[in-house]
């Protein structure tokens, strides 16, 4: 019977206190090492600069987010600019920050937010609801001014347009320069200068009374606002006018239609009234309450223009017929 014996190298202390033991080394995780070129989450900039500015450069997906440092003053400013486009967009205002890591932070949240967003796709000679298209000017990722030869607004990209509420969200993400530009720059507002948004704040409490304040109303933060404040006679003409007529509503009627010679009345005015609802919400879209013609001597009728075209009631006016 043969048995084989391993045998350690001559010189090897065996058994007891010398028994050979396994050691391992612990695995050791590579240190993340973060430094004014590379951040936590993983963000690397390139540096550069001169004898008094540093200048830290962070490009992603075509998107440039650029810190500034200088000696003689304190804080970093940050400027972001996107790249996507044939001409380069500078993406809301040079800001000043009171540290680097500050900045940078806000150029990477404005990188973030920016691409989110696609550009939209048009150009001079790009059709428009209201001609071809003359001009273009990106004012933020996915919004653009644009003008023709008689009007213009600004085009929202489908997804700045699927932000719009739909309570006032127009067609196909066109918005025109007149009234509803403020719809599309209220919803955006954080991309947008702040006095462009404040214009479209006070354009949209005069035009949109009813709409401003069932959405931005709901939710004013959301629109960048600390409150919402009830809209005012003084704020918007639609509003005073609700409460010229509701003043009214028990002592006039409203005009719709005047015909100073009426066939078979000689002498007379056919005038079509209706009756003005208790709150004074007499809108071009709002049906008429007791419509009827009434016929109007001639010497006692006079066009109220400044009634906001109403006139008092009185049975002494024959009513010709109803509506």
């Amino acid at each position: 019977m043969t048995e084989n014996i391993s045998r350690q190298p001559k010189g090897v202390p065996v058994g007891g206190q010398f028994a050979a033991t396994t050691h391992t080394e612990p695995e050791l995780s590579p240190l993340t090492s973060v430094t004014p070129f590379h951040d936590a989450d993983g963000t690397d900039w390139e540096f550069g600069g001169d004898e008094y500015t540093d200048v830290y450069n962070s490009f992603q997906h075509a998107v440039e987010v650029r810190i500034t440092t200088d000696i003689r003053e304190d804080g970093a400013y940050a400027t972001v600019t996107d790249f996507r486009r044939n001409r380069p967009l500078v993406l809301g205002d040079r800001t000043h920050h009171e540290s680097l890591e500050e900045a940078k932070a806000h150029g990477k949240a404005i990188r973030e937010r920016a691409n989110s967003y696609e550009h939209n796709h048009i150009g001079e000679g790009s059709r428009s609801p209201w001609g071809k298209l003359q001009g273009v000017d990106p004012v933020a990722v996915g919004i653009d001014a644009v003008w023709t030869e008689r009007h213009g607004g600004f085009k929202l990209s489908p997804e700045r347009a699927a932000e719009v509420d739909p309570a006032w969200r127009e067609v196909a993400g066109w918005y025109e320069q007149d009234c509803a530009w403020a719809k599309a720059i209220i919803t955006h507002h954080q991309d947008l200068k702040p006095a462009d948004v404040a214009g479209a704040h006070k354009a949209a409490r005069e035009y949109y009374p009813d709409e401003y304040t069932a959405i931005v109303g709901k939710d004013p933060a959301k629109y960048g606002l600390a409150s919402f404040q009830p809209i005012t006679a003084a704020e918007s003409s639609i509003i005073e006018t609700r409460e010229f007529l509701a003043a009214r509503a028990d002592t006039h009627v409203r005009v719709e239609r005047v015909n100073l010679t009426p066939e078979g009345h000689s002498g007379m005015v056919s005038v079509d009234v209706h009756d003005i609802p208790a709150d004074g919400r007499d809108e071009e879209d709002s049906p008429a309450v007791n419509a009827r013609t009434i016929l109007v001597p001639e010497q006692e009728w006079k066009m109220p223009w400044t009634e906001r075209r109403t006139i008092p009631k009185s049975d002494a006016y024959q009513t010709l017929e109803l509506a």
